[in-house]
């Protein structure tokens, strides 16, 4: 493979909504896609247009973001996983995204695991009293 797309897949328009987000922050990116699954809808259209371009593209890997873990979307994508260039990755957030976008080509298997476990280890929820640990609470936070 010598190539890599990111495809964000989600319930209603959150999907899109990353991206409009990330290009906020690191600009347009045309490797970076969405699909979103509205009400009413059934996830099967969103499977058969990424099953589509696996199958067009057998030399580009696909990462694909799942906004849930568990949800429909991302259990509907499962079913491409013996697609070779097709890695599943579940809990969308703007640091994996935006992580996953800015590195450069194809991203093994032990990539993308670094690449999710940084993305969890920032989920943290932040006390009033760590924004004054050490005094003055002049430190910067980060």
């Amino acid at each position: 493979m010598d190539k890599k797309k990111i495809i964000l897949v989600s319930h209603g328009k959150l999907s899109a909504g990353m991206i409009h987000s990330i290009q906020m922050i690191i600009g347009e990116n045309e490797d970076v896609s969405s699909m979103g699954m509205m009400p009413g809808e059934h996830y099967q259209p969103m499977v058969d247009a990424v099953e589509e371009k696996l199958k067009e593209n057998p030399d580009t890997q696909y990462v694909v973001v799942a906004d849930l873990m568990g949800g429909s979307v991302c259990n509907g994508m499962t079913s491409l996983l013996h697609y070779p260039n097709m890695k599943l990755v579940a809990g969308m957030n703007m640091g994996l995204v935006i992580n996953l976008v800015l590195s450069p080509g194809v991203l093994s298997d032990e990539e993308i695991n670094a690449k999710v476990a940084e993305a969890n280890a920032v989920n943290q929820r932040i006390q009033p009293e760590a924004l004054t640990e050490g005094g003055s609470g002049e430190e910067d936070f980060f």
